[in-house]
């Protein structure tokens, strides 16, 4: 059978999807054919209703299917139901976080035949293989769609063995194209699932869902690893095949570091394979150290990533159930900014109940540990998750700025006061200027006359001069690295905060053709 899938991601950096790709990889190694329409805008523009339909008409799928994010869904239902709308008869159906975080709200829509909820995998080759053959499609573990007025509501399957997955299908995306907008740049996933239970994520929800329906016994089942062996050979295969373009690998795994032996046998087999490539990590401050550190280096980790998110430790407690003190965090940085790693945070402000002295403890945080780069984020409600719970019970979520909103770096959708919503956008526009004035380098005092400027405007002032200001800030900073004078500047992304001395020791490195021109999404 053909199988249409629709991705979009639109307001989001260019990338591999890797759900889709295991899933095209599992049902292409049983027979069925797969197409993708990529929905990005870095990739072209942005497709109508018209453009869909006549993919559809082209390529006459048995099924069409689509997996969307909470921000990107709306766009989702309208496809989807402007199909229907166009005489479109074969079936609709819905998969991804949403669906899983909100399964009612996706049913009350009236555009999907069938939806799934949590790892489809092999619920989806199950369904297609049932409809293949004319069979029962109403059974199917994780389903979840409305027959003759009747809700049926099946429960989950086990979490599927990732180990024994036929190879991700890297061909169903245009993986040229993405390596030339990312800059050689490509992602690769080494496990599913995360043990922790931030607010601001689904995983505890999903360990949740397996629970309750009987598709775990153990919350250690949720995170799974792929062999070593397979990802090396997955490097170097997608090596082989774009030897001009391939520059760094991002394994995007929610927590790399977290298995101390996976850690050592990982890096160990690196070295041993060859792999003449930089990588990137996300790390947790819990279980980061120069042992770690040491290996990571040798074996030619570039960037290590910590989430920090906040600098209070009341908000990482009681707001995003982050249980890591200052000490754990500042020890973890320096540990690997001891053995050569380019150090990285992400940051997130605009919290329910968070005050504006806790925000700023934030920003000295970084400042205090001088890290390599930061990247910041205004807190987003997911819908499903712990933190719209909170946001919600409060009364915080302007839900129709919510749905308005196609990412988490521009603005709040929380219905703080004027005065904090407007200091917000601000920090969304120029965090780096707010970590700079805390710092004890040379460039503070300079920073921190722009910071009271900025602090002075009232809002119409602030938007009316926010494109001249960003142009001034590039200006101040490609002025102050000519001068080698230490600050943030805003590089490779609107919302992230690098270390002059690392950008202009990749600009050397650039014009010496000794290291690779680095990403716009570096750490998306």
């Amino acid at each position: 059978m053909r199988i249409l899938f629709v991705y979009p991601s639109i307001d989001c950096p260019v990338g591999f999807n890797h759900g889709l790709g295991a899933m095209s990889g599992i049902l292409k190694a049983n027979g069925h054919e797969t197409r993708l329409i990529h929905v990005n805008e870095g990739l072209g523009p942005i497709p109508t209703l018209d453009d869909v339909l006549r993919v559809v008409e082209e390529y006459r799928p048995g099924v069409i299917g689509f997996s969307a994010m909470s921000q990107q869904y709306p766009w989702a239902v309208r496809i989807a139901r402007g199909l229907k709308e166009r005489g479109v008869r074969v079936p609709i159906v819905v998969g991804g976080v949403h669906v899983t975080m909100v399964p009612e709200e996706v049913a009350a829509d009236d555009c999907w035949d069938l939806s799934f909820a949590g790892e489809a995998d092999h619920s989806f080759l199950d369904y297609v293989t049932r409809l293949e053959k004319g069979g029962d499609v109403t059974s199917v573990p994780g389903t979840r769609l409305t027959v003759d007025g009747r809700k049926i509501h099946n429960p989950v399957g086990p979490y599927p063995e990732i180990a024994s997955f036929p190879p991700k299908d890297y061909d169903l995306f245009d993986m040229e194209r993405i390596l030339t907008v990312k800059d050689g740049w490509i992602s690769i996933l080494t496990s599913r699932g995360c043990p922790f239970k931030c607010t601001y994520c689904f995983n505890k929800e999903i360990v949740d869902l397996y629970e309750q329906e009987g598709g775990s016994r153990s919350r250690r089942e949720y995170l799974r690893r792929y062999p070593i062996s397979r990802i090396i050979g997955e490097v170097l295969t997608m090596k082989r095949r774009f030897p001009h373009l391939l520059t760094t690998v991002i394994f995007d795994d929610d927590l790399f570091t977290l298995d101390r032996k996976y850690v050592l046998d990982f890096t160990k087999a690196w070295r041993e394979a060859g792999i003449d490539l930089p990588y990137v990590v996300n790390a947790h401050v819990q279980v980061f150290d120069d042992e770690i550190a040491k290996a990571l280096a040798d074996s030619g980790c570039r960037i290590t990533k910590f989430g920090l998110e906040s600098g209070s430790d009341r908000v990482r407690k009681d707001v995003l159930w982050r249980f890591m003190p200052d000490r754990k965090i500042v020890e973890a940085f320096l540990a690997a900014q001891r053995h050569g790693l380019h150090t990285s945070a992400f940051i997130m402000v605009g919290l329910p109940t968070e005050t504006r002295e806790e925000m700023e403890k934030t920003f000295s945080m970084c400042a205090e540990i001088e890290m390599g780069r930061f990247r910041w984020a205004l807190f987003y409600p997911f819908p499903g998750t712990a933190g719209y719970t909170i946001a919600k019970e409060m009364g915080l979520i302007d839900h129709e700025k919510a749905k308005e909103m196609g990412n988490y770096f521009d603005a709040s959708c929380l219905k703080f006061d004027p005065a904090m919503n407007l200091f917000l956008e601000k920090i969304a526009a120029f965090c780096h200027w707010y970590v700079n004035e805390r710092t004890s380098w040379p460039s503070r005092p300079v920073y921190a006359d722009l910071v009271r400027k900025l602090e002075a405007m009232d809002r119409d002032e602030f938007l009316a001069r926010k494109t001249e200001l960003k142009r001034m800030d590039r200006q101040l900073s490609d002025e102050l690295i000519e001068k080698d004078v230490l600050h943030y500047s805003q590089r490779f992304s609107s919302v992230m905060g690098v270390r002059s001395d690392f950008v202009k020791m990749e600009r050397a490195g650039i014009e010496a053709g000794t290291i690779a021109r680095p990403t716009t999404y570096t750490l998306d």
